[in-house]
């Protein structure tokens, strides 16, 4: 699956599990726990992409260490790192034996297809929603320092593209629309890195803002 998928539905199950356990992540936090398998990317040629990190063997451990360490909030985090294995054995295959065994399992629907397609981009849709529900949709609207660190997810998307599509030499610009079902994850990865960079700019803007209100009423005798 494309980061669009995997930061859409880390945010979902992240979300839906920290509610059930009754911890409320930052919105930053879920959405950067389903790329985090993807981060292999970043060390290649030492570690090869699709392999250690998307390992249960790895993962498990990662994630009960994280339960034991934050309780609810590791096991809300671990829910959206958990989802990129689970997207990516629905649209392909993962190894979960790794490096044990090279063993492949997955439904292998195909990326891209209609239901890869289907499956990003309503999950973006799932997100707005969701979003607006539990009210970090603010991040966006709203000038908050907290909205700055939605640059870490936003940077993540960003690099991690153009560094996979480096390696294997992929001509972003003429794949991204060659065929309608890129086409619209394309679209989608437009509209999640442009609210992202709303947000982050609504977070510098905060930051850089004058406090002199804050100062005014401070001084206002009691």
């Amino acid at each position: 699956m494309f980061l669009l998928g995997h930061t859409c539905w880390s945010y979902i199950f992240s979300k839906v599990t920290g509610r059930r356990v009754k911890v409320g992540l930052p919105a930053y936090t879920v959405l950067l726990a389903g790329v985090l398998p993807d981060f292999d990317i970043y060390f290649k040629p030492l570690i090869l992409h699709h392999t250690y990190t998307h390992s249960l063997l790895i993962l498990l451990p990662i994630c009960a260490v994280l339960v034991i360490r934050f309780r609810a909030s590791g096991l809300a985090f671990s829910a959206g790192m958990l989802s990129h294995l689970v997207a990516d054995s629905i649209v392909g295959t993962v190894p979960p034996l790794y490096p044990l065994s090279d063993l492949q399992l997955g439904v292998s629907l195909g990326l891209p297809s209609l239901a890869d397609t289907a499956l990003e981009v309503g999950a973006l849709g799932l997100v707005l929603i969701l979003a607006f529900m539990n009210g970090d949709y603010k991040l966006v609207t709203e000038s908050q320092r907290e909205s700055i660190f939605l640059a870490i997810p936003l940077v993540s998307i960003v690099t991690l593209t153009l560094l996979f599509a480096g390696d294997l030499s992929i001509p972003l610009a003429t794949i991204a629309f060659s065929r309608r079902a890129l086409t619209l994850i394309t679209v989608g990865h437009a509209v999640l890195i442009g609210i992202l960079g709303l947000g982050v700019s609504q977070g510098v803007k905060a930051i850089t803002s004058d406090d002199r209100p804050q100062t005014k009423r401070l001084e206002q005798p009691v």
